[in-house]
């Protein structure tokens, strides 16, 4: 994991104002979002496998993630690299017909926070794709 500093950091702004902006320059929250706490995540890198992704964490503290109105701040956001199971061959011990139409969203990844090599050239990566949003937030 690598941080990123920020001027998003300790930010506030409606989830109503961000939602739409947000998607349209690629950050999505995080599938494991629950009322008071969520995850914006944009992908940086995505292959066989291999995921970088820019996460920024965000806490609901009026309201619920679920509602436009809903008063967001966000913490400082990091980089994360994720290594999942791509295999699919029968003799996997862990084969799921799930797995091969690709929707066992329970898989365990074999690495959940892998090592970021090329640290300098992520991290830049990850800045462009802070200032595609930070124009939202004031």
């Amino acid at each position: 994991m690598l941080h990123i500093s920020s001027e998003l950091e300790g930010k506030q702004v409606f989830y109503g104002n961000i939602r739409k902006p947000f998607e349209e320059a690629g950050f999505q929250i995080s599938n494991n979002w629950e009322y008071r706490h969520a995850y914006f995540d944009s992908i940086l890198f995505q292959n066989e496998g291999v995921t970088i992704y820019l996460r920024i964490p965000a806490e609901a503290i009026e309201g619920k993630f679920d509602q436009d109105e809903a008063l967001v701040q966000f913490g400082g956001p990091f980089l994360i690299k994720h290594i999942v199971h791509t295999g699919n061959g029968e003799d996997d011990e862990d084969f799921s017909m799930l797995d091969v139409v690709g929707l066992n969203q329970f898989q365990k990844p074999l690495d959940p926070d892998d090592r970021i090599k090329q640290e300098g050239k992520w991290l830049r990566a990850g800045e462009e794709a802070l200032n595609r949003i930070k124009g939202y937030v004031h």
